[in-house]
């Protein structure tokens, strides 16, 4: 990803418009694999949903703006009935019902909120206070318009429910914000933030963030954090625990304070790891079965006994995973779902597998963390591409552990 700098300038509703690669990471990082209705308020240009479409095919878009000429109002006639627009307030106290929505009912919600302070109403007390956030600050008057469209967004969004959105340097690592990112973190998860290169919106110096909250999780117990520099790449992941997070959220500052460099890696409990030798249409050719990324069941742990094969079945050749090996995809949207283990016999795996050997006394737990939520979460955050992802050798052994 090669970022222009280009992007739009903003207009009097406060409105910085979203470059479509930076709406494309942000529906990634999100990590939503088929949600089914998904809003957009404050959508602007349409941006966010322009390029959530191409990953939610089968989803139903609401977008909301109170500017009757946004261009997002356009997205009906130019994209189809997927798309449903209303030329409403955002922060309307009954916006479900003029969506034609219960409240706690969206899967997702994307969201650029303006960069404005919105004359005080006595309905965005009711707001915040239905998402849990009426205390953030001392006075009420002094909640941005970025805190008010994420209330409502939270109010909106069913119990987990993801909201990506894209908030500023102040929200993200400002002394002032310490208790609003607190009560975030405790009330609901905070996933994954993503800081973002200086000058990403045009005429303006200010640094912005991607963050991702799951509405009422368990509560963040760790944070992923990562950096997009300037020439597109996004950084290693680090995963920070959330108590450390609360005073600030932003990769700079928690990558330097924070992250121990005593963290262990997978990587330092590695003997072995490759990719797979066979391509998926030359296993369709063969006279035995090969491992491939569509053999993975979610409920599978460990590998199905049908792809074991006797020892002299198998060419030299062959790449081979032994009981014990860890089997990873490498490729896919949903990579970081495919995970198993080879519990007997030797299997031999396509090339969209990576085959992890680790020292057996620390393989069940690099096989949990892998499995687990937060492993999964920091495989994706790893992974490379939009769509297709794919993950490396080298970003698979940096996964701290």
């Amino acid at each position: 990803m090669q970022l222009s700098h280009h992007a739009k300038t903003s207009d009097p509703l406060g409105r910085y418009y979203t470059e479509p690669k930076i709406g494309a990471l942000l529906v990634e990082a999100m990590g939503l694999p088929h949600p089914t209705t998904v809003l957009d308020l404050g959508s602007g240009d349409g941006s966010l949903v322009g390029e959530a479409a191409k990953i939610w095919t089968s989803a139903r878009f609401i977008t909301v703006d109170i500017d009757a000429n946004a261009a997002s109002s356009m997205l009906p006639n130019l994209r189809g009935s997927a798309f449903k627009h209303h030329t409403i307030d955002a922060l309307d106290i009954g916006l479900a019902a003029r969506l034609g929505l219960k409240w706690g009912e969206a899967d997702a919600a994307l969201c650029n909120p303006p960069y404005i302070r919105h004359k005080w109403k006595k309905q965005f007390a009711e707001i915040l206070e239905d998402a849990g956030l009426s205390h953030v600050l001392p006075r009420l008057g002094d909640v941005p318009a970025d805190l008010l469209f994420l209330a409502q967004n939270l109010r909106l969004l069913r119990t987990a429910g993801r909201l990506g959105l894209i908030l500023p340097d102040s929200i993200v690592s400002g002394e002032k914000f310490t208790v609003f990112r607190k009560t975030l973190i405790q009330e609901h998860s905070v996933e994954r933030v993503i800081e973002l290169p200086r000058r990403i919106f045009r005429n303006t110096d200010a640094k912005a963030y991607i963050v991702i909250v799951a509405k009422y999780g368990k509560g963040s117990d760790h944070i992923t954090v990562q950096r997009l520099e300037a020439d597109g790449i996004l950084s290693a992941p680090y995963l920070i625990p959330a108590a450390s997070a609360v005073k600030r959220f932003d990769y700079s500052y928690l990558a330097k304070n924070v992250v121990s460099n005593e963290t262990r890696k997978i990587g330092d409990e590695t003997i072995f790891i490759c990719r797979g030798s066979f391509s998926s249409s030359f296993r369709k050719s063969v006279g035995f079965p090969i491992f491939h990324t569509s053999d993975f069941s979610a409920d599978d742990v460990f590998v199905p006994s049908s792809f074991n094969l006797p020892k002299e079945c198998i060419a030299d050749s062959c790449v081979v995973a032994e009981p014990g090996d860890i089997l990873v995809a490498r490729v896919g949207r949903n990579l970081s779902q495919k995970v198993c283990m080879v519990r007997k016999g030797r299997v031999v795996i396509s090339d969209c597998l990576l085959l992890l050997r680790v020292n057996e006394g620390k393989r069940n737990n690099v096989f949990s963390f892998l499995r687990s939520s937060t492993g999964r979460l920091l495989l994706d955050a790893s992974a490379h591409g939009v769509g297709a992802k794919f993950i490396t050798t080298k970003s698979l052994l940096e996964l701290p552990f």
